[in-house]
Order: C-alpha cells, then sequence, then structure tokens
C-alpha cells in the first residue's frame, strides 16, 4: 500500500500541534541536532522525556514508509541510513561498541587500579557476554587512538 499523503502534509500538520508545546520544550533548541542520525535523534528527545520536533518524526515516517513500501527488498537500516546491513558498519553496532569503550573509560577514571589489566578484569567480571580480557583491551585501544585522530 502506497502512502497517499503528500510530503509537507505530516510536517504542516505535526508543526501545528508543535506551536502549542514549543515553550515546554526549553533549554532545548530543535535548530541544534543531538545526533548524526534520525533514529538517535528520536531516542535522545524521548530519553529527556521531550517530544521529538516535527522533523525528526516525519523523517523516521519516511524511513518506516520507505522500508514498508519495499516489499522487503531492503532492510531497515538501508531504508534509515542507505546502507545494506552490515554487522560492523551498522549504527547499532557502532554505537554498541562506542558506549562499551565509554563506560570503560568512566570506570578506569573513577577507579583506582594498578593497571589497565587490572581494571579491565574488575570491569569485564560483571559482562559474562564480553570476550576476554585481551581482546576487550586490544579493542580499546583501537577505539582510543580512533578518537585522537
Amino acid at each position: 500500500m502506497k502512502h497517499s499523503n503528500t510530503e509537507n502534509e505530516p510536517l504542516k500538520n505535526l508543526e501545528q500541534l508543535w506551536t502549542k508545546m514549543e515553550p515546554d520544550f526549553k533549554p532545548f533548541n530543535r535548530e541544534v541536532s543531538v545526533a548524526d542520525n534520525p533514529i538517535s535523534e528520536f531516542t535522545y528527545y524521548v530519553e529527556m522525556g521531550k517530544y521529538p520536533p516535527p522533523e525528526i518524526m516525519v523523517e523516521l515516517m519516511e524511513a518506516f514508509l520507505k522500508y514498508f513500501e519495499s516489499d522487503g527488498d531492503i532492510s531497515l537500516e538501508e531504508a534509515f541510513f542507505g546502507s545494506p546491513h552490515s554487522k560492523r558498519k551498522s549504527i547499532s553496532y557502532k554505537q554498541n561498541y562506542f558506549l562499551r569503550h565509554a563506560d570503560f573509560e568512566v570506570f578506569i577514571f573513577e577507579g583506582d587500579f594498578c593497571s589497565l589489566n587490572d581494571a579491565a578484569e574488575k570491569f569485564l567480571a560483571d559482562r559474562p557476554e564480553e570476550t576476554d580480557q585481551d581482546s576487550f583491551l586490544r579493542d580499546y585501544r583501537r577505539w582510543k587512538s580512533k578518537r585522537k585522530d
């Protein structure tokens, strides 16, 4: 089933509703992007207890429509981001990879450890899903070196 609304109609209708709640949106500024993709922007606003701005909801709607209208020929990853699904290139993998290492960095900063190995051992003790300590530290060092670039 093809979408029958004109392109601007959903945005126009949402904008009318948005103007009523926009004063409550402070201190957020919808002109400033909070993420590099509409899914992350959407989740950011909802986690903060705010309705996402209309343009974000319209972007999500358009990506879902593209996915549903593809008749199974594309993945959600391709509908939202334009590239076929590849685990290590997917947004969810990249985000999880970043957060895992950023969490470890905070853990190191807040703790008192004799060595990086000691910190990793304690960090991984509560995370049975993680790989072995050596692999984790290798990934962490790779992540850290890429962040310096």
